[in-house]
Order: C-alpha cells, then structure tokens, then sequence
C-alpha cells in the first residue's frame, strides 16, 4: 500500500542482501523496473527482485545512500509522449520546458528533488501519486524562481498551478522538450503521466 502521512516506511532486513540488481542513476533503474514488471509471468511464483540506485534524485530524495538493509516500496510512473505509441517509466520526474524555462513548462515530480533545486517539496516517492507544477512566468519572476528553487520557496505562485495527482495529462500551446530522469527525449506536444503505485523495492 502507498504510504500515508505519518506512517513509517520501508522495513529493515536482517542483512544486506547480495543479489540486488544495481542501477547506476534514475533513468537506468527506471528502465531495470520496467523491465522487470513486462518480464513478470501473472500466476507464476518467484519473488520479484530488489533493486539499488548508486546516483540520481531518487537517491537523494530517500536520504542518500544507506546501511543497504533498508527495503522501500517505490513508486513507477508511466509516461505517454505525444502520439508516441510506447510508454517511457520514470521514477523521479518529468520536466517539459523549453530553454531558459522561457513560456510554458511543467515539472512533474515523484523525487523531490532536480539536481539541486527542490521542486517537489510534498513528493514523496511512495504515496502513489505526483506532484505537479506547471504554467508560465516572466524573466523577473523566473530569475527569483531560481534563486529560491534549492529550498523549495519558488511555490506557492500566482502564475504556478500546483497539483497532487494519480494520473495526469496535458497539451501544451505549442511541442517542448522532455526530460525524463534527466534524459531528453525530443519535442512533444502533449504529455500524460499514470503512477504505477507499489512498484518495485529498493534496498538502500
């Protein structure tokens, strides 16, 4: 079950497991999750593997590295591009903008974390949905964005809509570049995210 606000999360292992599939940052291990979950047989016995994530915001969101015996339910997301037909996973966020973050942009957040700005301050990596930031500001009002981006005090804004969402979709006036775990994957016009909650385990 997704967590809820105050519970604890994640259970301790008696030791550190040996047999983990090691990723080396978001994207890797978002694409070892998606892997996994396609090669998965309904009916079929056999544990699902646990996975580690050396580098990344996902790492960073959890508290950074651990004594590697902490297991943690994840959340993955599901991404739709456009009128591409395959979904991408994500496990840290989305980012639509384009350069400068110049016009319209969103940033879809399950880390709470982009490097060193805190753009999900509410995210949480298991509660089964995103948090959404999306809408236009001025050159006056992004370069103050930006300055206080790495303590999460660019929220709330008037011009910044700010949404906790299971799933989400949207069209944007004209195609922006997409980031995925920090990866670009072209020009798009439209996105939609669907949180697959539970997904996998971490160990850290």
């Amino acid at each position: 079950m997704p967590i809820s606000k105050g519970e604890p999360w994640g259970v301790e292992l008696d030791a550190a497991p040996t047999d983990t599939v090691t990723c080396a940052d978001d994207a890797a291990l978002a694409a070892a999750v998606w892997s996994a979950r396609n090669k998965a047989t309904p009916g079929v016995g056999g544990s699902a593997p646990l996975f580690r994530i050396e580098d990344g915001d996902t790492l960073r969101t959890i508290g950074g590295p651990g004594s590697g015996r902490l297991a943690l339910s994840m959340d993955v997301c599901q991404v739709m591009l456009g009128n591409r037909p395959d979904p991408i996973p994500m496990v840290a966020h989305v980012i639509a903008r384009r350069r400068w973050w110049r016009g319209d942009a969103a940033a879809v957040m399950n880390a709470a974390w982009l490097g060193e700005w805190y753009l999900g301050p509410k995210a949480h990596p298991n509660d089964g949905l995103v948090d959404v930031t999306s809408g236009s500001l001025g050159v006056r009002d992004r370069f103050e964005a930006k300055r206080r981006a790495p303590a999460g005090g660019h929220l709330p804004h008037p011009n910044l809509r700010v949404e906790r969402r299971s799933e989400w979709s949207h069209t944007f006036e004209s195609p922006l570049e997409v980031f995925i775990d920090g990866v670009s994957h072209g020009r798009h016009p439209a996105i939609s995210v669907l949180v697959h909650a539970d997904a996998f385990t971490l160990v850290n």
